[in-house]
């Protein structure tokens, strides 16, 4: 009997190292994230990232004044307390590549950032495989690792938390490693790697106690010969972890003891006055409730990991209580201890010391790891007690997984908004009544790709904000060349809100019409607003006319000659402009569209004060040259048109202009 190709391939994978399965496990999801890495955004802090780590370079070439002398975009001097582990090499990288243009730039940021994720993933599964000696689990945890929607969104656009947490990862992996091998190289690792950890966000100094704590342990039951060695690792340990700090953070250079002052800068950072919905009121980023955190990773994780994470906690605390002993000279439950109490304390710490914290739980995604491990640690032990146990778990638990998969699915490319079933994801606009959603606004740029597919041929205004800025600096060239960025008082065709800004909104864009709408779980996160409402019929007959060749074009009722013919069409809302004899220059300059409406109030609030709509074009937007000829078109708003004023423009002067005029114009001004 003949096996399927597939089922040989699947039987041939099974039979390979658990470690090698990891690895192709990985390397699936890299190729995934190579697929998909160009649909995120750019994160929040991407650009204050980088100019961070440019002025460390240049306090490190020897301009020593660069880190007290950050733009005024910083929103505080404490930026120069943000590691370079991470974003030095990605700066080198970047150099190295000779990338220049900002899409390829925060594509290369976006898929170091992601791979990066992955290698937590894969850290992740490997410490739970020394854990449980169990292959399965541990391909379990890997996946319960990336398959966090929100996590997985964030591990291409945030450069700082999802970092921070791989290498939180990567760090209990070490550290688990030197207390197994007790040797003075696992130590030496195991303090470089918290010392890097340490260097990307200030909460890792958490393992240099915990590391010295376990090691205490070890030195209290060692025997008489071997205590000289604790001390000696534990000391190497105690060295190697600060000196990797110091020798990352340039801050501390002339002055190691500033890190204090760094924890208390980062700790408590002054953050501006911001808008904090959780569970439908607004609250203080300074002074959050008590459950804020707890709350949000119960709601935001899925039900699979928040049940095996629990079963975990279970298994170590009730063997904890049952063998004390046991526990503390084991050291694998004394790992189970200390993951158990890594999300334990931390929120305890920021609970209790007031720890200034804002935007969902992103500040914590570092607990992903230890619960990670402890849902690995539940697995196992329910596979242990029970045979019949362990397979219905290890049902629910792939059920439960691939349903996470299919969500991730559904809510691409905007898995950070990802609720699960602890909240009312059915009511329309509940969730955007009740919590921050898209707090990063990665979301405005699917604003954007709409408008390049919706405006194929046509350069589109769009009223300038941060997030709409820095979404259309991720776009590739030519569609940002084709979508210009306006301020609100010239004239934006559309107006994008998205995420956060949009629930904050206070005043009404829908001055025409709403363009586009996304919706998450029935709540509106994304909307694109027509501040000049050009019809649809419009675009298509534009379209026609394009396609149609100079003679189509000239079919029409010739109302002007200038440089170029204008011709205007029974029923169209377009201008028409031909030219029999054209030279390169005649299409280089730019054409201008000023349409005066019958009634000012047609106009957008920010346009009144002008009294027209801007409807400029360039002819390569949508023209043609053939034969010597050449021909465009300019679709209009559908509102009734008084006169227009037209004509072309170069960067000195105005090359020709002409005013289309009723009655002339009168056939275009009916709606």
């Amino acid at each position: 009997m003949q096996v399927p190709l597939l089922m040989r391939l699947f039987l041939s994978m099974a039979r390979l190292p658990w470690s090698v399965q990891a690895l192709l496990g990985c390397g699936a999801f890299l190729v995934v994230g190579i697929v998909v890495v160009d649909d995120y955004g750019v994160g929040w802090d991407a650009r204050g990232q980088r100019e961070i780590v440019q002025r460390n370079l240049a306090f490190i070439a020897g301009d020593i004044g660069q880190l007290d002398e950050f733009s005024p975009r910083s929103i505080r001097k404490a930026d120069k307390y943000y590691g370079i582990a991470l974003e030095l090499p990605l700066l080198l990288l970047e150099r190295g590549l000779g990338l220049e243009d900002s899409h390829h730039i925060y594509l290369l940021r976006n898929l170091v950032t992601h791979a990066f994720f992955l290698v937590g993933g894969l850290y992740c599964s490997l410490l739970v495989y020394r854990l449980t000696h169990s292959r399965t689990v541990a391909l379990f945890a890997l996946l319960m690792f990336v398959l966090q929607p929100r996590l997985y969104a964030h591990s291409f656009f945030n450069g700082k938390d999802l970092p921070f947490l791989s290498m939180f990862m990567v760090s209990l992996y070490v550290t688990h490693r030197a207390f197994r091998r007790d040797t003075f190289g696992a130590f030496v690792l195991c303090g470089v790697c918290v010392g890097i950890l340490t260097n990307l966000r200030i909460m890792g100094a958490m393992l240099f106690p915990a590391v010295l704590a376990l090691r205490g342990l070890d030195l209290g039951q060692a025997r008489q010969g071997e205590r000289a060695h604790v001390l000696a690792t534990g000391a190497v340990f105690a060295l190697a972890g600060p000196g990797t700090l110091y020798v990352l953070s340039p801050s501390l250079w002339a002055n190691p003891f500033e890190f204090v002052t760094a924890w208390q800068a980062l700790a408590y950072p002054p953050i501006r006055p911001l808008d904090m919905l959780f569970q439908g009121a607004v609250v203080d980023p300074h002074q959050p409730p008590w459950h804020y955190i707890p709350t949000w990773m119960a709601i935001s994780t899925p039900l699979v990991t928040l049940l095996c994470g629990g079963l975990g906690v279970y298994r170590v605390c009730l063997r904890s209580v049952l063998h004390p002993k046991t526990a503390l000279g084991s050291t694998d439950l004394r790992f189970g201890l200390l993951l158990v109490a890594c999300p334990t304390l931390s929120v305890l710490a920021i609970i209790v010391l007031g720890a200034h914290i804002y935007d969902e739980w992103r500040h914590v995604f570092f607990l992903h790891a230890p619960l990670c491990g402890l849902a690995g640690l539940g697995l196992a032990w329910v596979g242990r007690i029970c045979r019949q146990a362990a397979v219905g778990v290890a049902a629910l638990a792939g059920l439960g997984m691939l349903v996470t998969g299919w969500e991730m699915v559904r809510l691409h490319p905007h898995q950070q908004v990802y609720f699960n079933e602890l909240v009312d994801r059915t009511t329309p606009e509940y969730l955007h009544n009740r919590y921050v959603l898209d707090a990063w606004r990665n979301s405005c740029r699917a604003g954007l790709e709409f408008l390049r597919r919706r405006y194929p041929a046509t350069t589109v205004y769009v009223r300038n904000s941060r997030p709409v800025h820095l979404g259309w600096e991720n776009l590739p060239l030519a569609d940002r060349a084709r979508l210009g960025l306006v301020g609100p008082d010239d004239g934006p065709d559309f107006a994008i809100l998205c995420g956060k800004d949009l629930q904050n909104a206070t005043e009404n864009l829908s001055v025409e019409n709403t363009a586009y709408t996304r919706k998450v779980y029935n709540n509106t996160l994304l909307t694109v607003t027509a501040q000049v409402t050009v019809p649809d019929a419009a675009l298509k007959m534009a379209r026609r006319f394009y396609d149609g060749g100079y003679r189509k074009i000239t079919s029409g009722r010739l109302v002007q000659q200038a440089m170029f013919d204008i011709y205007t069409y029974p029923g169209g809302r377009i201008l028409g402009y031909a030219r029999d004899k054209c030279t390169a220059s005649d299409i280089q300059a730019r054409f201008f569209v000023h349409v005066f409406p019958v009634d000012e109030q047609e106009l957008p609030a920010r346009r009144r004060r002008y009294g027209f709509d801007n409807r400029d074009f360039n002819f390569f937007d949508w023209g043609k040259q053939e034969a010597g000829r050449c021909w465009t078109s300019v679709a209009l708003p559908a509102y009734a048109i008084r006169r227009i004023r037209t004509g072309q423009f170069n960067q000195r002067e105005k090359i020709w202009e002409t005013d289309l005029m009723e009655p002339i114009y009168t056939p275009l001004t009916m709606r």
